[in-house]
């Protein structure tokens, strides 16, 4: 009997990886490759060769390839997500517990050799782009004169020299309700220093008085738990005052927290009550100020654009948490597209692109906040409007960004966006610093959610990386 056992589970377990093999070999993708359920590209087939094999990359490289694509994948998600919706376990960051001195749970993410190698290095020499004069007729890039009355710009100003021992070891988001600030998220000193190096890097590549305008989207669950109309809770953090002292003489840091918190203290609805994103208003009382300190005259929020209210709008902790949410009020998402004629590109190789729609009216019904330009995904993608101005720039973000776009088309000729989750060299065919210097981006406005600032690989990792290929 045990020999017959033996020679079924034999033969069962051979026809399994036979068919594995057939269907690995036949049917998997085998080109990285979007998926809308789970927002993120999956990995493709790796090549190998001497160095990969030898350093041991192929293996974790073909070990994510299998992961990512093995056999009845999304099914089984769906079902998992379904088990843990129904049990009201959460299944995103945006469930993370509140409490004092909670700290990130993505930051082992993060190599602490790159934090230490960001801290020792020298910015790379850079030489500035130079404006062409001449017209360059190379596609993606468009062109541009110089404006015939240069508008007011507020000037860079001198820092004073610190020190990383100037600071102290812990930074915070704070929830005050008059009894003294509670810290509710924390920051180790040296990823604070980390990320203020890699803006630090972003802003030598930038053209005389271009700015590097940095803040941290706090995610709508803390802000709706701690602060509402009613009550005289401000959230805040200090993080801030560490990035504009340490940052070169160009970065700039803002307090998102603190912004929004004012405004839902006014009653103004800037974050919504089912998704873990701010609202377009929300995003614009930030854009005002960074606009603002770039030298531009920020756009109306209600006459500069067009508006189509899509009602109601349940978000991604409705999706994820029904049973805990099913009785919160619905949101309303506003679908903000600029009045100027604006074409949206996304990169698909060098020098070539795809339009795309700007508010993509068939993103999938469990994220509906995707509808802006399709979704946080692809190599690069740039918006180019029928304007006045002349200068470009680049917003470094993730999908906190995607409402803060269509302000800035009211500001400059293009408008890249680059995600460094989805970044390609191979696909763009430049590096982050050849964009730069290829589009004359002249400001670079970073936005990033609380869960890929300081503790996350986003920006420490992904987007000092891709500067130069590294």
């Amino acid at each position: 009997m045990k020999k017959v056992i033996a020679i079924i589970f034999s033969t069962v377990w051979l026809l399994a990886l036979l068919g594995c093999g057939i269907y690995y070999f036949a049917f998997a993708p085998k080109e990285s490759h979007y998926s809308e359920e789970e927002n993120r590209n999956l990995a493709g087939l790796p090549s190998a060769d001497f160095k990969t094999v030898i350093s041991g990359d192929f293996g974790e490289d073909i070990e994510e390839y299998f992961l990512d694509n093995f056999p009845g994948r999304n099914y089984i998600n769906a079902k998992v997500k379904l088990v843990k919706s129904t049990i009201s376990i959460a299944t995103y960051e945006d469930y993370l517990a509140i409490a004092a001195g909670a700290k990130d749970p993505l930051d082992d993410e993060v190599d602490l050799g790159d934090i230490s190698d960001l801290l020792e290095e020298t910015t790379k020499p850079v030489t500035k782009p130079e404006k062409p004069t001449e017209d360059d007729s190379s596609e993606p890039s468009t062109d541009s004169n110089e404006p015939e009355v240069p508008k007011e710009n507020p000037p860079i100003e001198e820092k004073p020299p610190v020190n990383l021992e100037d600071f102290k070891e812990q930074y915070f988001v704070y929830a005050d309700s008059g009894n003294g600030p509670g810290p509710i998220l924390t920051y180790e000193k040296n990823n604070v220093a980390a990320v203020t190096a890699v803006l630090n890097k972003y802003a030598a590549l930038l053209p005389e008085n271009g700015k590097v305008m940095f803040t941290v989207a706090m995610q709508s669950v803390y802000l709706n738990r701690f602060v509402t109309p009613t009550n005289q809770t401000i959230c805040y953090g200090d993080w801030d005052d560490m990035v504009n002292s340490y940052g070169a003489n160009n970065v700039y840091a803002f307090d998102t927290e603190e912004i929004l918190s004012s405004a839902i203290k006014r009653g103004e609805y800037v974050s919504f009550r089912t998704d873990i994103h701010w609202t377009p208003y929300g995003a614009y009382l930030v854009y005002q100020q960074m606009a603002t300190r770039a030298g531009k005259e920020p756009a109306d929020y209600e006459k500069d654009f067009n508006h189509d209210m899509w009602t109601p709008f349940r978000g991604t902790y409705y999706r994820d948490n029904q049973s805990a949410y099913e009785n919160v009020l619905p949101d309303e998402l506003d679908l903000l597209t600029p009045k100027y004629i604006t074409e949206v590109r996304r990169v698909t190789a060098k020098d070539e692109y795809v339009l795309i729609d700007f508010i993509d009216y068939n993103a999938r019904d469990n994220d509906r906040y995707t509808m802006y330009l399709g979704g946080p995904a692809g190599p690069w993608t740039y918006l180019v409007s029928d304007n006045d101005e002349t200068e470009n720039c680049l917003v470094v973000t993730d999908s906190f960004g995607m409402c803060f776009l269509p302000f800035l088309t009211d500001n400059y000729k293009e408008v890249h966006y680059y995600d460094s989750r989805y970044y390609s060299y191979d696909a763009v065919g430049y590096t982050v610093a050849e964009m730069i210097e290829k589009h004359y981006i002249q400001d670079i406005y970073v936005i990033v959610a609380d869960f890929h600032a300081f503790n996350s690989s986003f920006i420490i990792t992904n987007a000092n990386k891709h500067i130069y290929n590294e």
